[in-house]
């Protein structure tokens, strides 16, 4: 997207509808499917704690963010990201969609994401609020490398926008292990 770019609800809807798409093609989008639970909203601003969020999703609302009227398990979109105006230059809005459908996907089916498999895949559990360590290869992006849940939400959009196909770039072992834990995950929603 362009830099102090405002996201419009059509371009919200557009992207949406060609993610779930792409869902469905990885078998995540189906009739009964929590993800379908999830609805994208757009709002003009993220509440203050998330000024710079492209994009988040609700697993819990504050008392505040109910009064806005803020709804949990669901994605929102802002129209204008105030760190953008400063420095930030947003990324495709189906990224950021891919990305959030990812925590949706750890809301609606915590049991899974719960495992210890999840922890010695992306290095400590799903909730951690602290970097994981590991080496900077291991990372499909800079910003995976915050938490385990964010790191889990950026190979899920990159999994999601390869349609599960893996890059062959991809050559690091934990980095693969990552991508090959969504493909199982995938497949135990699927079951």
């Amino acid at each position: 997207m362009i830099k102090n770019s405002i996201i419009s609800l059509k371009l919200i809807n557009s992207a949406a509808f060609a993610v779930q798409d792409e869902l469905f093609k990885v078998g995540l989008w189906f009739e009964g499917s929590k993800l379908a639970e999830t609805e994208i909203y757009w709002c003009a601003l993220s509440p203050f704690s998330l000024s710079d969020a492209d994009g988040f999703f609700t697993h819990c609302v504050s008392p505040v963010q109910k009064i806005l009227g803020f709804e949990q398990g669901h994605i929102y979109i802002p129209s204008f990201v105030l760190s953008q105006k400063i420095w930030k230059k947003r990324g495709s809005i189906r990224d950021v969609i891919r990305h959030e459908y990812a925590h949706s996907l750890a809301h609606y089916y915590p049991k899974l994401i719960s495992k210890s498999d999840f922890k010695n895949t992306f290095g400590d559990d799903y909730y951690t609020y602290e970097p994981i360590k590991m080496k900077k290869k291991a990372f499909i992006s800079k910003y995976a490398r915050i938490m385990p849940m964010e790191d889990f939400a950026e190979t899920f959009m990159v999994y999601v926008r390869r349609k599960g196909i893996m890059p062959s770039t991809i050559k690091n072992k934990q980095l693969i292990k990552k991508w090959q834990y969504i493909s199982s995950l995938i497949n135990l929603i699927n079951k």
